[in-house]
This record gives C-alpha cells, sequence and structure tokens, in this order.
C-alpha cells in the first residue's frame, strides 16, 4: 500500500487526495491530472482551428499571404496545446 511522502501515512492506491495532511496528487500541480490537462490541451487546440480555418477562406479566395498569416497565428495555440499534450504524460506527484 503506498504512503504520503508528507506524513508517511498509508492511503488507497487510487486516492487522489490523503485524508492525514490533504494533498492532493497531479501531474503539474495539485489536482491536474493527465485526463484535465488532455481535456485542456483539446481546447487550446480548437482555439487554434480558428484562425487555420478562416485562413483556408482565404487561400480558396486567392489570397496566399492571409493564409500565412494566420496559419502562422494557428501555430501558436497548437504549439501551446502540444506542449500541454506531452506535460500531460507526466508521473503523477503528491503537492500540498
Amino acid at each position: 500500500m503506498p504512503q504520503c511522502p508528507h506524513y508517511m501515512t498509508d492511503i488507497h492506491e487510487e486516492a487522489r487526495v490523503c485524508p492525514s495532511c490533504g494533498a492532493k496528487k497531479g501531474v503539474l500541480g495539485a489536482g491536474f491530472t493527465g485526463r484535465v490537462l488532455k481535456a485542456r490541451a483539446g481546447i487550446v487546440t480548437a482555439i487554434g482551428l480558428l484562425p487555420l480555418l478562416v485562413g483556408l477562406g482565404f487561400l480558396v479566395t486567392g489570397d496566399v499571404i492571409g493564409f500565412m498569416l494566420l496559419a502562422g497565428l494557428a501555430a501558436i495555440p497548437f504549439a501551446i496545446a502540444a506542449g500541454i499534450f506531452v506535460a500531460s504524460e507526466g508521473r503523477e506527484k503528491w503537492y500540498r
């Protein structure tokens, strides 16, 4: 049975919160599970799709410069989402 790293009390394997000290399990901080971070990465990706779709509209009308500008703008949220997704695969730790 695992132990709390702060109080050394026995806790259940699937517990998210230590009953003794209130420490929370997470990937990047207290309460940030891999599932929550993957959902947030999906939201950021959806935000990045908006300028990309508008840019595709520019490309269809023949405005290549508008497409390049908005595709470059869409790369920023995609890079942020990739970083969040990679971070979500990290090992969970206990935070107070």
